[in-house]
């Protein structure tokens, strides 16, 4: 690799990894707080809004609603079989140096632009009317000889030069000793002691051009199998891999929380009403600070009162024990429940207590 070469890679490199890591927090902040903002109840009424849009769509549609999510799902692992066979094909043309013949036939993908154009100089072309060209980053069919005596003088063939490295060419000359000269059509000199020394013996000659082309094709694999796309594949699928780890997650947590309230609500999702005209919610917050205990209800503050530090270590504690476990399981575990209840009982009655003294 030249020194170009090395600093391309490095940088794309740099850049790739910049973009999985700025993707990865972006995209990992925006799913743990959807998660968290459901596990909290925030999201309730969203949750109750989504629940039943989706019940009403599933009694309308419920045919078409299967059909377009097989459909969808097909249609995504169908894109997915495809990058998967583009890149395993390139990885391949990559080990084998782009020869990817199989048995007696196979296909060569073309990376030059000697065989785009007939040059003006190679009177032959125009003589023969032999119009055959095909561009770069074209896929063509390569077939086998059987033999030396099926070579044709102006076949188009594929050969190994002095370099290992495969070219496709016209072969122009044949000689007496089963050798052979070769051109390609865009240039002006012939490849005898350029591409190989001498002339092109029949032991380095792949096979011959059989008419078959898949134009532009080729830009996919060539890219692919170069460094920077394998690196571009690999960001990707660690993407797709990442979004569907947060996404499941969010479904998950989605769906507990759900049975969770239908299981305590018994929510009647057919009625024509809007969710919004049916349910309320408030959402009051505590905030803790140097033994006082801050009430808020939808944001606005509401009370505060005096609270020991013991009680705010114990909500703490209890708060932990709580997230930890799982609130929207039938095995929850009621004794956490229970304690914090307790802890808030008491609390209240401390505070009872205390505003009567105030009073006295």
């Amino acid at each position: 690799m030249s020194n170009i070469e090395i600093l391309s890679l490095v940088v794309t490199i740099i850049c790739l990894l910049s973009f999985c890591l700025v993707f990865t927090f972006l995209f990992r902040h925006y799913y743990i707080s959807n998660i968290n903002e459901i596990k909290e109840g925030r999201a309730d009424l969203d949750l109750i809004e989504y629940n039943k849009e989706e019940e009403i769509s599933k009694k309308k549609n419920t045919k078409k609603a299967k059909i377009y999510k097989v459909f969808s799902k097909i249609s995504g692992y169908l894109v997915l079989g495809i990058v998967v066979v583009i890149f395993g094909f390139s990885l391949y043309a990559r080990v084998f140096n782009n020869n990817l013949i199989f048995g007696n036939s196979g296909f060569i993908v073309i990376a030059s632009p000697s065989m785009s154009e007939r040059n003006d100089s190679n009177d032959y072309l125009f003589t023969n009317n032999l119009t055959n060209q095909f561009d770069t980053y074209d896929i063509i069919g390569i077939s086998k000889y059987n033999s030396v005596d099926g070579v044709n003088l102006y076949d188009v063939v594929a050969f190994y030069g002095e370099d290992d490295v495969i070219y496709v060419h016209r072969i122009i000359e044949i000689n007496d000793d089963n050798t052979f000269i070769t051109r390609g059509d865009s240039n002006s000199i012939s490849d005898n002691n350029r591409l190989y020394k001498g002339n092109l013996s029949y032991e380095n000659i792949i096979g011959y051009y059989n008419g078959a082309r898949a134009p532009l094709i080729g830009v996919f694999v060539i890219f692919l199998q170069s460094n920077s796309g394998i690196i571009t594949i690999l960001s990707i699928v660690y993407c797709l891999l990442m979004f569907d780890h947060y996404k499941s997650k969010y479904e998950e947590t989605l769906y507990n929380r759900l049975d969770y309230l239908d299981k305590i609500i018994h929510f009647d999702y057919y009625e024509d009403n809007k969710v919004s005209e049916l349910v309320t919610t408030n959402y009051k917050e505590y905030i803790y600070y140097k033994n006082k205990e801050y009430s808020f209800i939808n944001g606005t503050y509401l009370n505060e009162k005096e609270v020991s530090s013991d009680y705010i270590e114990s909500i703490k504690k209890e708060k932990e024990e709580i997230y930890k476990s799982d609130l929207y399981s039938d095995k929850v575990d009621t004794k956490l429940i229970d304690k914090l209840k307790n802890i808030f009982k008491k609390n209240k009655e401390d505070s009872k207590e205390n505003n009567l003294d105030k009073k006295e």
